[in-house]
């Protein structure tokens, strides 16, 4: 068989590993965005199948060139899946996706399960499954994948044991020709091969009109105040936890609704659980606490990309009794709408904001609290610092991508924490 990889990212090169562990012959083909002339689907001829890289867009030529050449295009988490043979569970949403899975890991390993974090965090599936060829893993592994809209673009087939899908906001509109239609439609593709009932929608979702049953037939648990209940009897309190928010308790409610249906309604009374619960705490660059200065708490929340994983963050902070909140906005844009982050308004004392789409930002909130405009991220740092008081917080959460002056949020958290805790680069941000 003859496969066209497109893409030699990540996802690409685990894609040709797969492909060669299944004894297929591979080609590469690069995206030309930037070339002069458009590639011909001719370019494609001959091959049997062509595996795209999520980062490749659909409006690169040579993704259209792919879809023009008749040849059967998939995502790499498609030709993962379709070499798959056991049960997979699949999360997906705008925010909350990576802590849903990762807790999800957390939980299912408590109990003995070979449960594996793949996808967007952890290992692509194609690497999963040369693993497996290669008798590297056992057959008995469970991978519990996060899923992007990217890589459920071009998903056929992919049939996921049970799947969640918890939330949809403005994000990625860029790719999605500035349609949350388009976005939604994609993301709901998660459950095309899933019974109803094992469906699970996330606590938003379904309070979203446009967006309520069938999606949410799988859910069971319900939540009074903090209290996580199945058939009124108690699973667990949230405040136990070190899951805190309101986003954190829909992450929460998610995850157990994945141990439920794999592992059985009892699961959910079993010390095992509960214990397994309390001891974990969400990943770094999730309002992360990296600093503090004479009363003032520096948080990095570099992984919020997006508008509402803002205000989440804003009402998490509030909740805990911080509503002076110096923030650092912007970063790359991906056509969204800022102008949400106006309900929050309240939480900011200021907001310092940087980045390629840092007038569109400051545009979008004109008004609403006081802004302004930097040229570095350090200097945006650094004002936000010396604006604080002991009680107050600088709160890195940017609300777009990193990658304008960043090589990852990662990267730019990592940064921020260099920044805040370096007590000599902290020195001197406090001078210039």
């Amino acid at each position: 068989m003859r496969t066209g990889i497109i893409g030699r990212g990540v996802s690409g090169l685990a894609a040709a590993r797969l492909a060669q562990a299944a004894g297929h012959k591979i080609e590469f083909f690069e995206d030309s965005s930037a070339a002069a002339e458009k590639p011909s689907y001719t370019i494609f001829a001959g091959f049997d199948l062509l595996v795209v890289s999520p980062g490749v867009p659909p409006f690169s030529p040579v993704y259209q060139a792919a879809l023009a050449s008749g040849v059967e295009l998939i995502s790499e988490m498609e030709f993962g899946a379709r070499h798959f043979d056991g049960p997979m569970l699949a999360i997906t949403g705008t925010n909350g996706k990576t802590t849903t899975t990762e807790l999800t890991v957390h939980l299912l390993q408590a109990f003995g399960v070979d449960a594996r974090p793949a996808g967007n965090i952890g290992f692509p599936l194609c690497d999963i499954c040369a693993d497996i060829l290669e008798v590297k893993y056992g057959k008995g592994l469970l991978p519990v994948i996060e899923v992007s809209s990217f890589q459920l673009e071009r998903c056929f087939k992919f049939k996921p044991f049970a799947a969640v899908l918890l939330n949809i906001t403005s994000d990625h509109l860029n790719r999605y020709h500035d349609s949350m239609a388009e976005y939604a439609a994609t993301k709901f593709k998660i459950f095309d091969l899933v019974p109803v009932e094992r469906r699970v929608g996330g606590l938003s979702l379904c309070e979203t009109p446009e967006f309520k049953l069938p999606v949410c037939s799988g859910n069971e648990i319900t939540v009074s105040g903090g209290d996580l209940l199945h058939g009124g009897k108690l699973i667990v309190r949230q405040q136990e936890t070190q899951l805190h928010g309101p986003h954190n308790l829909e992450n929460l409610v998610a995850s157990l609704e994945l141990v439920r249906i794999y592992l059985g309604s009892d699961a959910l009374f079993s010390p095992v659980l509960k214990n397994a619960i309390c001891e974990f705490a969400p990943g770094r660059h999730r309002l992360e606490q990296v600093a503090e200065h004479s009363g003032v708490v520096f948080i990095n929340d570099s992984k919020a990309t997006n508008p509402a994983s803002v205000i989440a963050a804003l009402q998490t902070v509030s909740a805990q009794g911080r509503q002076n909140v110096n923030i650092i906005l912007g970063g790359l844009d991906k056509d969204m709408d800022f102008s949400s982050l106006r309900e929050v308004s309240g939480f900011v004392k200021k907001g310092f904001i940087i980045g390629q789409c840092r007038q569109k930002i400051f545009d979008a909130l004109s008004g609403s609290f006081p802004c302004e405009l930097f040229d570095t991220f350090k200097a945006a740092v650094g004002a936000a610092a010396r604006n604080s008081v002991s009680g107050d917080i600088v709160l890195l959460s940017p609300a777009c991508a990193s990658m304008d002056m960043f090589k990852d949020y990662k990267d730019r958290g990592d940064q921020f924490r260099d920044l805040a805790s370096n007590p000599d680069i902290y020195s001197t941000l406090m001078k210039i």
